[in-house]
This record gives C-alpha cells, structure tokens and sequence, in this order.
C-alpha cells in the first residue's frame, strides 16, 4: 500500500461512539391507486410513527480515514456492503460537499425484520439526519427528503416528527393527526417475515386474477377500489394540514395488500383474530405484513397485551 492510499478503517483512530434511535411506523391503512408502467405502485396510506420497537445505531467517526462506511450488525441478517445504511451514506455524499466522515456503524437491531414496519427506512432516515446536522453544509430540508426518496419510498417519512399521509411511491407527506380518545394502539409482531417483493406481486396476481385481465398501468380492480381505506376520503392535498384520522377512519380501515400476504402467511390471521378476540375494535395488517395492528380502549390494552404474549407474539402498546 503506498502513502496516497487510503487506509482501512480498521486502522485509523476511533472516535468516542455516538448512539441513535431509530423508531418505526404502522400503517393505519393502505390502499393502492395505481401501478405506474414502471412497475411501482402508488399508495394512499396513514403512517404512524412508535417510539418501540426500535433499532440503536452506534456511530463512530473513524478519524483520519477517506470517506466511506462500514456497518455491522447483530442480528447477522444485513449485507455489509447493500444496505440502507450504505445506501443512505452514499446518497449524501452524492448530494452534499464536503463528503461526511468515514463512519462504522453498529445496527442493534430491535425492530422486527419483514414486519411492515419500516425498520431499514427508519436506520437510513436516522444516518441522513445525522449526517446532515453534522455537515458543514447541510442540505435544505426538500434536497434532505429527495436524497431520502433515493434511498427508499419509505425513508421521507421517517424525516418527520408525526403521524402524515403518506401517497405516491412516498414522495407526497402531508402532516396529518391522529384523534382516537381513551385508545391505544396493540401492535403484534409474528415471528414470520415477509418480503415486501412478494407481497406486491401477490398483490399484483390477485388483483389480476379477481379483474379477469390486467390493465397495464392500473392493476387495481373495482371492487379492491371500493374496499379502499377510510383514507380516501380524508381531505385532499389543499387541506392536508388539517387532515386527521378518527375512529370512524379507523372502524373502515383496510391494507389493500392484507388478503393477498394472508393467503401465503395464515398467520396473520390467526393474528387479527387473536386481536379481535382480547378486545381490539379495529384490527388491520400494518404496510407489507406480517405485523398486525390492533385498536382497543386504553384499559384493556395491557391485559390483551399479556394474553397475546402468551400465544408467543412480540407485543407492544402505544397510547394514541
């Protein structure tokens, strides 16, 4: 190795770590509008962001290193080198000058993977505002949001501090609120893991299969339409600041995904009826499954919350 190349990060000086939170969101909702040419399908949906369950990622700058990143993590379950930690680093140095520190990143993962729950979008969104505060030169908070958008559909969200409608591929946030009183929200975490992939294009073959043929820029059939989410008839993006999702939004909400993932993951029916059964008045499949969201009055929360731990479920209870 000569003088002019940069050295491993191994081999250059840590930095005392810094420790971040990242939390995760539910889906009060999701109905698909559209599935674009390109294959991306458009969303009208409520995320709602929760404190638990969380990821912590643990920085350290790496100190006279080139700039670059490395991420490990306990769970054994991420590609070191294709990730949204990478990706995220990498769409910020692409977008911002001068380049952020070289970085290694521990990800202590407490978020369930291939719930729904946004975890991947939550730890980049997470990184992208670190490094932003951190940067000599931060970036205005639209270009933040469109090097988010790069990183993932999701990743914009997590760059806000409330519930938000959520519409397009996820480039379309409206701050919304949420008004359910004397409720809290019993979110169940199955063990079984669902790829987002799959879930569209099981999506995709039902919708195909329920319409008889397939329209190419709308798969979504009538009837799927109808069903929809209360979220249609929220206000529009003129009135989007005064948006907010009330228990008559909540007793008619759907997941436009939840009938086709249900049929491959019977689970998360076992779920929704387990909810149902401990007391939730509204039950739905949060984003690509498998986790399951339950609304149910706030006194009975933790009783249902121990009965379904019983049945050998993560839980978690958030008052609304």
């Amino acid at each position: 190795m000569s003088d002019s190349d940069p050295q491993p990060l191994t081999a250059v000086k840590e930095a005392s770590p810094l420790c971040l939170t990242a939390g995760c969101k539910v889906n009060l909702g999701l109905r698909i509008t559209r599935v674009r040419p390109d294959g991306y399908h458009e969303l009208d949906s409520l995320f709602l962001p929760l404190s638990e369950p969380s990821d912590l990622l643990e920085l350290t700058v790496m100190e006279g290193a080139a700039p670059g990143i490395a991420v490990t993590c306990d769970a054994g379950i991420l590609d070191p080198s294709d990730n949204t930690l990478t990706k995220a680093y990498t769409a910020f140095c692409q977008a911002s000058a001068p380049p952020p520190p070289a970085l290694h990143v521990r990800l202590h993962k407490g978020i369930p993977s291939g719930a729904g729950l946004g975890g991947g979008s939550s730890d980049a969104a997470a990184l992208l505002r670190w490094l932003n505060a951190a940067s000599p030169t931060p970036l205005a908070p639209d270009a933040l949001a469109r090097t988010a958008l790069r990183v993932g559909a999701d990743v914009p969200f997590f760059l806000q501090d409330g519930p938000c409608r959520v519409r397009g591929i996820g480039e379309i946030i409206e701050p919304a609120s949420v008004d359910l009183p004397g409720t809290s929200l019993l979110l169940v975490c199955p063990e079984e893991r669902v790829s987002t992939p799959w879930a569209y294009r099981a999506y995709d073959a039902l919708a195909a299969a329920n319409a008889g043929e397939v329209d190419g820029e709308d798969l979504t059939n009538a009837p799927m339409q109808a069903k929809g989410t209360a979220l249609s008839t929220m206000p529009d993006i003129s009135t989007a600041a005064t948006a907010c999702f009330r228990r008559c939004h909540a007793l008619a909400m759907r997941n436009d995904l939840e009938e086709a993932v249900a049929r491959g993951y019977p689970v998360i029916t076992a779920v929704r009826q387990a909810l149902t059964r401990y007391g939730a008045w509204a039950v739905v499949m949060s984003g690509s499954g498998s986790a399951v969201v339950g609304l149910i009055a706030a006194g009975e929360a933790e009783t249902a919350r121990a009965a379904l731990t019983g049945d050998g479920w993560r839980t978690y209870v958030q008052t609304l």
